[in-house]
């Protein structure tokens, strides 16, 4: 089975600008043999019941590139509830929490997530400017022989420079400055990474917003046909494209059956 880590990590690297040459090789390691220890395989730790966050997981560090300052993540309370912190200056890095479950059977996503400022240069749309305070990320399964043999050497360009194969599919929701609410935004590298808007503009800053969508859905949205299996969750706060500072907070991130 594929690393889950060093999988979505070759992807995202990819959509955040640090894929190129000499620029795309994760410094992490790590093997998808298994789910998280103590957790069902479609069950993510919930943020509000951990202390104090492990590298290694069961949410394991998530290191984009070795010459990126990362973002910090750490486990607070706030109103009396444990989440976690991200504080993003410069910088770009995340959490990830390896799972293995059928979409069919758990095709709702819920969380919650609060920032303190939009990025005001941002844009989605452009390499440059390909930034978020927060986001959600998930990693799918999937044949890429299937693929535009287009798409074929972009994958194979990703595993020569990062030494492991990305995932077949990967979908975030994001928090953007420009683009409108639940535009779907492709990579500006590779079809096989979609963006979806969730919150746009400042209007939410300082807020706790709460999301539920049907992933499943969303992926046929975005990819035009149903999601194989579901390998990894991630959440990544990333200003190093913009250069500029912010802070963001998650909560607990659920999957669940559509009678949850």
């Amino acid at each position: 089975m594929k690393s889950a880590v060093l999988a979505v990590l070759t992807a995202v690297a990819a959509i955040a600008g640090c894929a190129g040459p000499g620029g795309s090789r994760p410094d992490v390691e790590g093997a998808r043999t298994a789910v998280p220890a103590g957790h069902p395989k479609g069950v993510l730790a919930p943020f509000s019941s951990i202390e104090r966050l492990d590298p290694k997981g069961p949410w394991a560090t998530w290191i984009f590139h070795p010459t990126k300052k990362p973002t910090q993540f750490r486990s607070v309370d706030v109103d009396g509830v444990r989440v976690v912190e991200a504080v993003s200056e410069q910088s770009i890095s995340g959490l990830q929490h390896r799972v293995d479950v059928d979409p069919g059977e758990r095709p709702i996503l819920e969380w919650r997530w609060r920032v303190d400022r939009v990025l005001e240069t941002a844009d989605m749309r452009d390499r440059h400017g390909d930034d978020s305070p927060v986001r959600v990320v998930l990693a799918f399964e999937g044949d890429v022989t299937s693929l535009p043999i287009k798409e074929q050497m972009f994958f194979e360009r990703i595993r020569l420079l990062g030494g492991q194969d990305m995932p077949y599919a990967t979908m975030m929701y994001v928090w953007c400055n420009r683009t409108e609410a639940d535009a779907v935004t492709p990579s500006a590298f590779t079809s096989r990474v979609q963006k979806i808007v969730v919150e746009s503009g400042p209007e939410g800053v300082g807020r706790w917003r709460s999301y539920r969508r049907d992933i499943v859905a969303d992926y046929e949205r975005a990819f035009g046909r149903k999601p194989g299996r579901l390998i990894a969750v991630g959440v990544m706060s990333d200003t190093d494209n913009t250069r500029l500072s912010a802070r963001g907070w998650y909560g607990d991130i659920r999957l669940l059956s559509r009678a949850e």
